[in-house]
This record gives C-alpha cells, structure tokens and sequence, in this order.
C-alpha cells in the first residue's frame, strides 16, 4: 500500500502542489501568528533595567489581587497596576539607617516636547542603571535637565517642560543614552518638589556591589553564595523596617532579582495588554482562516479525483483500500507541507512584529521570539485539519460505486451531501445563542460576538452553497444570454454543473470578502456610534488640551478661568482603576472631575443619584448594573490604593461610560497625575473664542471648538482603527488571496479534456478563455453575494446590538477598502483561472484529450 501511494503522489504531483501550498502557507499563518502572540504574553517581565544596579528596592504597591476559595483550594488573581502607591512617610529614614548605599527615588509627572519620557526623577537615580553621554554633564542647577536619547536637543537648548506645578523653561545640561525608561532627570531638590515628597521607591546597595558583579538572586541572575546570603540579609533587615502590617496589606513591597523590575516605570504596559487582546484576536482569525481553507482544498482534491477513485474500484480496489490510499497521500503531503510552513512561519514572525512595533500597537522593542510549542502546535493542526479533510472526502470517494464515479466526474448529480448539510445546520446552530446573548445585553463588548458570528456564517454559507450556486449563478448569467451569446451560455452551464468545483472555488473569495465586510464594518460602526454617543453629550462650546503628550497643569486650568469670556472651565483626569470582576481583577477607566461642574459642560445621563453630590474624597458615579446608589463600591485606584466609595450617582447604560466610573477631583491627589487631559470651557454670551486661543498659546495648551475637535478626534481614531485592520486582517486576507489563486489554478488544470472537448467540437482558442474568464467572474460573483449576505447580517446584528446603548448607530462601510478587496478578488481570480487555461491551450486539441489526469 505505501508503494501504491508513493506512485500516485507522484503521478499526481503537478496537483499536489496546489494542496501542499494551501497547507504549508496556512501553517505558517498560523505559526506566525502564535509566535507573536506567545512573545507578547509577559513582556515587561525579566530582567531589571532601571533598578539594574540596586541589590533590594523598596517600593509601594503596585498590583491588585482577588482571593478565593480557602485552604488546598485558595487561588489568587493579580494584576500589575498602571502606578504604584507611594511610600509611607518616615520609611526612608528607617531605611537610612541600614548598612547598604541608600538612593531615594522620586517619580514625577513631566513631559518635555521633543523629549522621550513622561517622567522626571533625582540625578541621583541615574546610578541605579548603567548609561553612557551623548553629550554634556549632569544637572547642577535647579534649571537643568538631562534629557534621555534621542532627541534633538543639545546642552545649552533652553526647553519647556510641563510638570504639575506649571509650565517652566529648563536647560539641557546633558543627553544621555541607557536601556532603562526615558526620563527626564532633574536635581534632587527639584524631583522632590515636582513630586510633592512622594517617594516612589528607595534603592539599597551593598558596599562594594557594582554593575560588575550583580549580586541579586533570581533565575537569571547566578551571584556567589556569600552575595546571595548578603542580599537575602539586606532585604530581611529591609523587611523588619517596613513592618508585617504594611507588607501583609501589600503597599510597600521589598523586591530582590528580578523581581525589582515589578517597581520599575513601565511606560508600555497599557499597550502592551491591547496587543495581546490584539493579537489573540488575529491568532483566533488566522486559525480559522487557515483551517478553513486547508479543509477545504484538501476535500476539493479529493473530489476532483473521483474518475480516478471510480477506475480504481473497477480494477478490484476495495473501499477500504481508496480510503487508505488518500489517507497516505494526504499523510505525506501533510508532514511536509507543515513542516515546510513551521519553519515558514518562524522566519516571517519577527518580521510581522517589526511592523507591528511600526505601527504603534506594541513596545517599539517589541519582536518575535521563537518558542517551539506554538510551532508543534501549528503543525500538528495543519496536519490534523489536512487528514480530517482528506478523511471525510475519502469516505465518500470509497462508498461510490465505479461506474458512478465515472459518470459524476464531470456533472455533480448529488453535491450536496448529509455531511455537509449537518455541518451547516451546526454553524448556523452555533448563532443562535450568540444572537441571544446580543440581544439580552447590547453592548460594546457583546458587538465582538457579531465577529464570532460571521465566521460561523461564512461556514454555513460554504457548506450550503451547492444549494445556493445553480439560482444565483442562472440570475447572474441572465444579462450574459444576449450579449455575450455562446460563451456566457457555456460559462454558466459549467458552473451549474460543476457546483461543487464552483462553490470549493468560491470558498476562498467568501472568506476574504466575508471576513473583511464583517470586520470592518462592525468596528467601523462601533466607532461612529461611540462618536455620536460623546458628540450628543458635550455641551461645552470649546475644549483645551495638551498641545503635545499629555497634561495640562492646574495653573493651566485657573489661566482658562481667568480668560474673559470664559464662564466655566472644568477639567477632567483619566485614570485606570480596577473592580472585582468575579474571581479576578479587571481594568476600567476613571474620570477624576468636580460633578457638580461637570454637570454645567456634560449632559451624563443618569438613572439615580445627582452628580452635584461627587465631591469630597469617598464618593463615586457609577454604570448601571453593577452597584445601586447608596451602595458602597469596592475599587482600586491607578496606584493599586483600595478604595471604598459611596455610590451617590449611577450612570446610564451608554456606550462611552460603560465601565466607567467617575471620581470625585479631590481623590486625584496622590493617585493619578497631576495634570488634566482635558478642559471643557462655557463661554460667557458673545465671548470671542479667538481671545481664549490666544491666552492659551502661553500655557502649552491648544483650543479648539468642540465640533472641530471631535471631528478631528474620531478622525485619528478611525486611522488607529484603520491600523489595527490592517494589523488583525494583514496576513489572514494576504492568505486567502493565495488561496484564490491556488485553488483556481488547481479547479483549471483538472479541465484539460473539458477543454479539449470544447476544442474539438469547434470552439477557437480564444473563446475557450472567454468561457474561462467568464467562469471565473461568475466564481468570484457567488463568492461575494455571499459575503455581502454575512456582512449585513453582522452589520444589522451589530446595529441592533448598539442601539440600546448609544443615541444614534450608523452604518460604516467602509465603501473604499471593501471595494479593493473585491477587485482584487476578481483579478486574482481571472488571472488564476485565464493563465493556466492559456498554458493548457498552446496544445493541439488531440494532444490536450490524452492529458493524464
């Protein structure tokens, strides 16, 4: 048996090709994707890089965690917050007293245009990492900065940073270069005002320890044993200073190896959680889309062979035996083939994650690792996917009987088999309850399982679509019937007959334009309706914001007030903050503001409560559903602080404020930064909006009036939405415009005789490519009427799904890219179809006849 399929492997090895594409590129999809995905799971852990050269670090807390169960049972959820909590007043001192060099480390909001960094620490911290000079010294004045590379700043450039006590002028006294976190590095004195004495960490080294010689413990550190001993006494005699109370409680932790990089700046950590949400999308797609299409030109393979599976049966060849001969082959093609995209795939992931980092959804250092499980786990389902395939066509190809075999290998007579009928009835069962969890809860997040729905659809629509093929294909040749006589009558007839070549051809155009139109339209329809939801709410005339980074101070803030013509100024500060969300933790956003302010610039829908009572520092609005007024809310604050706060206002169920919260201004003290994100201004009747951009220049702010601004505003959102299609969809789509054309050019060599009959009974070459062409628009027609039925299908379940929770939802299709995709479809399609066919024609019709199949 393994000689027969080793000879029919490579009598058929010119259509082999065609499967052993399709299997090897979607391994490598698949491959790459989970390389990239694997390497963005635990980033920002490792090794120190700005408490490089410190032994032990004292520092506040700086993760959440959610207890449950008891005894053998108690599990622990913890997440890593955006900031951590300063250290109790007094601990430094006690920490002074211990044997080891001693650095207290400030950390202060401030931004520099021009400058890498939102950060400012003390020159002192500066030894605590190694770094080189660009160029010039340390700070000695009160009015120097040392600015972190690159920049384009040189010493003596006098600056402007943006600080929480104000807008102030600087001058470079140095650049320098280092792997930690930018930053901005002032005087001690000055880090210590800037950061109103928080102390954010204290740094401990051991006499004589040096970067030469990293004496911490960790997996990757190797220290002597007498350093390890020495660090395990120094942060004991650490840990006795801090007390069991505070440690137990979780606000100061003493860290060692590399663990001190839990108290280190990460910039980077909120978008590196987005790429991971990011990319564990693109994966899930990727595999479906690889799947997909393997199965599917793996069964196609084994049908197109029926003729030979029928002479097989008459030579004596039992069921079984077909059934172990396609099994082999589709064996041997599997392992090669998803070895060859394994390796593929490795090779291109760094790739794929360089242009990620390119596109700002990742760390700029991001990139892709190689891990060998992702890889054995691509494999091992490109090669599972290609057998199953193999196997369930198989099964079929042996139950025929011969002369059946013969007489069905050029009209389908029963393309529809109860196979593929139940595996459509299940992908459309798989909607129902995904519809009905749409709609008992409308929101932003139910809308990603409008996503979920389209692939299920796109299944259910390639598994009926012999059922469907012969209607559409006989109303799309109807304009064909006068105008282009003989050649349309012929193009449709064989996509009628051949349904099952037609509608395995028209798989992959399906997928392309299913997925595309679903995607992009749902995420382009959430972003109009989140617009319209923020549009529809502000009522303040004009807006100030930063006029780079992010901040504007509070002497900002009181400048505006003071502008004539403005009759209320009300900041707001966004923050992270965490809920209990079942047996983990869960990040959501909060809005430190006055309410009884807000409540003159913002029309906050509400279902109890007053936003007039939000003031002082233990009260909070919240979104319907989760709390009741009066209650009191259990939260964390960005600094991983626990709160418990009075409910006294509970918001409607709106798009823009679900898991929201909003916070009283006086509790950002402390736990958020120091400056507001945004300024929403009331003029005074007749006030000149020109009047207030003018006083605004002077505070690094910008004014915009408030429909100008949002327009501007949801148009950078659209481009990052834009980008992140581009980013999920990228590879995916690249895919399935190779599987078009590998599948067509498969469906075109099998038509050798076809051709040669059309030849011999007096069609000219020239009209045989006509009838191709032709064949092949139609093919791409029936792919995309039946992606436009799964696209408004997720596009009204979308619209239906947001129309609770927002005040208008407007349909965004994006016209313009799904309108390339298409003629891309159609090109690749006819140029995979008309080429093959040409290079089968330079053949004399005779010799085309005796084409061995």
């Amino acid at each position: 048996m393994i000689r027969i399929v080793w000879h029919t492997v490579r009598a058929r090895k010119g259509s082999l090709v065609g499967t052993f594409v399709a299997l090897a590129l979607g391994v490598a999809l698949l491959a790459a994707m989970a390389l990239t995905l694997v390497s963005s799971v635990g980033g920002g852990e490792g090794r120190p890089t700005w408490y490089g050269d410190a032994d032990v670090v004292v520092a506040g807390g700086g993760t959440v965690s959610v207890t449950t169960g008891s005894g053998d049972d108690r599990e622990t959820a913890s997440l890593r917050t955006a900031g951590t909590r300063g250290l109790p007043g007094g601990l430094p001192e006690r920490l002074a007293g211990l044997d080891a060099a001693l650095v207290v480390d400030f950390a202060a909001y401030a931004v520099s245009p021009g400058a890498p960094g939102a950060t400012a620490h003390p020159w002192s911290a500066a030894a605590l990492h190694p770094y080189e000079w660009v160029a010039g010294g340390p700070p000695r004045d009160p009015a120097d900065v040392v600015l972190t590379a690159p920049t384009d700043h040189r010493p003596g450039t006098e600056v402007t940073v943006v600080s929480g006590r104000g807008v102030e002028r600087f001058v470079v006294s140095g650049v320098l270069r280092t792997d930690a976190p930018a930053a901005l590095y002032i005087t001690d004195a000055v880090a210590r005002d800037l950061a109103d004495g928080r102390v954010a960490a204290v740094a401990l080294t051991l006499p004589g320890a040096g970067p030469s010689a990293e004496p911490s413990v960790g997996p990757d550190a190797e220290p002597g044993a007498g350093a390890a001993r020495s660090v395990a006494s120094l942060a004991g005699a650490a840990r006795a200073a801090v007390g069991d109370a505070a440690l137990e409680d979780g606000s100061v932790q003493v860290l060692t190896g590399n663990d001190r990089r839990r108290a280190e700046p990460d910039p980077d950590a909120e978008r590196r959680t987005e790429a991971v949400a990011l990319l564990a999308a693109t994966t899930g797609l990727a595999g479906f889309v690889s799947i997909f299409v393997v199965s599917g030109t793996f069964a196609y393979a084994v049908t197109a062979r029926r003729r030979e599976f029928g002479l097989l049966r008459a030579a004596g060849a039992t069921p079984r035996q077909v059934f172990r001969i396609v099994l082999g082959e589709a064996l041997l093609v599997g392992v090669l083939a998803s070895l060859a995209g394994g390796a593929l795939g490795a090779a291109i992931a760094p790739d794929f994650a360089a242009r990620l980092a390119r596109t700002g959804f990742v760390p700029s250092d991001f990139t892709a690792r190689f891990v060998f499980w992702p890889v054995a786990a691509a494999f091992g389902t490109g090669l599972g996917v290609a057998l199953l395939g193999a196997w369930v066509a198989a099964r079929r190809a042996g139950r025929v009987r011969p002369v059946e075999a013969l007489r069905e290998a050029a009209v389908d007579r029963r393309p529809m088999t109860t196979a593929r009928a139940v595996a459509g009835l299940v992908a459309l069962g798989c909607c129902v309850p995904l519809v009905a969890v749409l709609m008992a809860n409308p929101s932003a997040d139910a809308v990603a399982l409008i996503m979920i729905t389209a692939l299920f659809l796109i299944v259910a629509c390639a598994m009926f679509a012999p059922l469907v093929v012969p209607p559409l294909v006989s109303l799309l040749c109807a304009p064909l019937s006068g105008s282009s006589g003989a050649v349309g009558l012929l193009a449709g007839h064989g996509a009628r007959a051949a349904v099952l070549r037609t509608a395995a051809t028209a798989a992959p155009i399906l997928v392309t334009v299913g997925i595309a139109g679903s995607t992009l339209t749902g995420l382009g329809t959430l972003q109009a309706a989140t617009q319209n939801a923020a549009r529809e709410r502000i009522t303040a005339e004009a807006l100030a914001v930063p006029v780079t980074g992010r901040g504007l101070p509070d002497a900002a803030v009181a400048a505006r007030r003071a502008v004539g013509g403005v009759s209320a100024a009300v900041p707001v500060t966004e923050s992270r903050v965490y809920v209990r969300d079942g047996d983990e933790p869960e990040g959501w956003t909060g809005r430190y503001a006055s309410g009884a302010d807000l409540t003159t610039v913002l029309d906050v829908p509400l279902v109890a409560g007053s936003l007039a009572d939000l003031a002082g520092t233990d009260t909070v609005a919240v979104p319907a559903g989760r709390w009741e007024l009066g209650e009191t809310a259990e939260l964390w604050l960005g600094d991983s602080t626990p709160a418990r706060l009075r409910v006294v206002a509970v918001l409607g169920r709106q798009l823009d404020l679900a898991e929201t919260v909003l916070l009283p201004w006086r509790l950002r003290a402390g736990h958020a930064v120091p400056v507001a994100d945004v300024v929403y201004l009331r003029l005074a009747p007749g006030a000149s909006l020109e009047q207030v951009r003018a006083a605004a220049a002077a505070q690094a702010a910008t004014v915009a009036d408030t429909g100008s601004y949002l327009s501007a505003a949801g148009e950078q959102e659209a481009r990052v939405g834009r980008q992140a299609s581009v980013a999920m969809l990228g590879l995916s789509l690249v895919y399935t415009g190779i599987a078009i054309a590998n599948t067509l050019v498969m469906a075109t060599r099998d038509r050798a005789r076809e051709f040669a009959t059309l030849r011999l009974a007096g069609a000219t070459r020239r009209q045989v490519l006509a009838v191709v062409g032709v064949e092949a628009v139609l093919v791409t027609c029936v792919g995309v009427l039946l992606a436009v039925a799964v696209t408004a299908v997720t596009a009204l379940g979308a619209r239906h799904g947001l129309a609770d929770v927002a005040p208008s939802v407007p349909l965004a299709v994006p016209w313009a890219p799904l309108a390339a995709i298409v003629l891309a479809c159609l090109v690749t399609a006819v140029l995979a179809s008309v080429l093959p066919a040409a290079l089968l024609l330079r053949r004399r019709p005779a010799e085309l006849a005796g084409v061995r199949e």
